[in-house]
């Protein structure tokens, strides 16, 4: 970490510290005992899928090869970190990062046992520690280490969602690097590539390989762009290409990025002016933002906005008021308008309400809603609407009066258009990471 980074790290462990010390003792815990966590093998093998450590270690230590390794929160002393590196000629064993040695109290282990045996000598010291990881462990048994109330983990959740500058200037790094991708893809696009090829392409310009990505990049071509999270990279270009989808992200120092952008192989055909439609929409929604309060308001708000698209692009017959009250605009936009943004893609805390920790729910209408927070200072969270053309929700409906079914059935082979943005709310604004992104590119 160069200087700066190493200050802003500094204050965000002190605003973390406070937080948690405040909520331990709100629920009469003196300490608490953080397991990074360890991986489990495919079922009747020896491989396992890549590490994902526990995002409350990685918020304390942004350290995610640990597996195995501790965070011990030891009241007003100096948190310990207890780090595995065996010694291991299989794979290359990790050691304590250079930049956390100055923050924390670092002990290392070459043997599971030791670590063990050390952090159970540490907690004999303790008087009543809440135990945070889902790794099964010995820890538990002992009289003074308990699992957290699920009150306990809301209000952290919640809290989770307010982003200190050092995890703001991260993410904003994280979408520069996937802007970047972005970029590779399209221009592999446009040279005729296979969403095999755009997949290597981006890979290459953000130097992530596969596990590095904060989730398994989605290339569609074509009709491909109505499977919302479309998981396969043929390896072949389609015979004829019509459309392109790219909803990629990538990590700075474990913080995610999450964009998408569509495009059309035509600039100048109708499913063009439908992705500049929405991506106008989009730029529209976010300048909104500041005028609101509430995510599920401006959730609706995002179906009125692709309502208007579906009637000035004539796929619906009805008024933009009449497609959403009649719901038409489920079936062409069937998710939800954004997430909150972090150490995971979909950062947990979106359906915690209060500082208290109380739980809500999405409207029935909405199931798939991950964000139904109000909209606050120091949040970041993805905006994302989209307009899809999916057979199987299109069956549902099929024969509506209000529905064009001959331009519907001309765009069903382009699948859909998605654009999606990280933005950060700010006392004065909205900080929109990723247009600036691909305006400095």
């Amino acid at each position: 970490m160069d200087a700066n980074t190493q200050a802003q790290f500094r204050d965000h462990l002190a605003t973390i510290s406070s937080l948690w010390s405040d909520k331990l003792n709100q629920h009469q815990f003196d300490s608490a005992l953080i397991a990074a966590g360890a991986n489990t093998f495919y079922y009747d093998d020896d491989q396992s899928p890549p590490f994902h450590a526990n995002p409350h270690f990685l918020r304390w230590t942004v350290a995610e090869n640990s597996e195995h390794c501790l965070l011990l929160l030891n009241g007003n002393a100096q948190p310990k970190l207890l780090w595995y590196c065996p010694a291991d000629y299989w794979y290359l064993p990790s050691s304590a990062p250079d930049w956390l040695l100055d923050h924390f109290d670092c002990e290392s282990y070459s043997t599971r046992s030791d670590l063990e045996q050390a952090c159970l000598q540490h907690l004999t010291e303790l008087s009543r520690v809440a135990y945070f990881g889902i790794t099964p462990a010995r820890y538990i048994d002992l009289a003074n280490v308990e699992l957290p109330s699920t009150v306990l983990q809301n209000q952290l959740a919640y809290a989770r969602g307010y982003k200190t500058p050092f995890e703001v200037t991260q993410i904003a790094k994280a979408t520069a690097i996937a802007v970047q991708g972005h970029l590779a893809a399209y221009d592999c696009f446009e040279a005729g590539g296979s969403e095999f090829e755009i997949h290597l392409a981006y890979q290459q310009r953000t130097k992530h390989v596969h596990h590095d990505l904060p989730y398994p990049n989605i290339v569609a071509l074509n009709e491909h762009s109505s499977t919302l999270h479309y998981q396969h990279y043929d390896r072949d270009p389609p015979a004829k290409r019509l459309s392109f989808l790219i909803d990629a992200g990538a990590k700075k120092r474990c913080y995610h990025s999450d964009i998408t952008r569509s495009y059309s192989a035509n600039p100048n055909d109708a499913f063009a002016d439908l992705v500049s439609s929405v991506d106008e929409a989009q730029r529209s929604l976010v300048a909104q933002l500041p005028d609101l309060t509430d995510f599920v308001e401006f959730h609706e708000r995002t179906h009125l906005a692709m309502a208007e698209v579906l009637v000035a692009q004539r796929i619906v017959t009805c008024s933009a008021n009449a497609a959403f009250e009649r719901q038409l605009t489920d079936i062409f936009y069937p998710h939800g308008t954004g997430h909150l943004l972090g150490l995971q893609t979909h950062d947990i805390g979106g359906h915690i309400v209060g500082p208290d920790g109380t739980e809500g729910k999405p409207p029935t209408r909405f199931p798939s809603l991950r964000l139904v927070r109000r909209i606050e200072a120091d949040l970041v969270f993805t905006v994302e609407p989209g307009i899809y053309f999916i057979p199987v929700l299109l069956d549902r409906v099929r024969g509506h009066k209000d529905i064009n079914w001959s331009l519907v059935e001309q765009f069903v082979p382009f699948g859909g258009v998605r654009i999606e943005d990280n933005v950060l709310v700010e006392s004065n604004g909205i900080r929109n990471f990723t247009r600036a992104a691909f305006s400095a590119a």
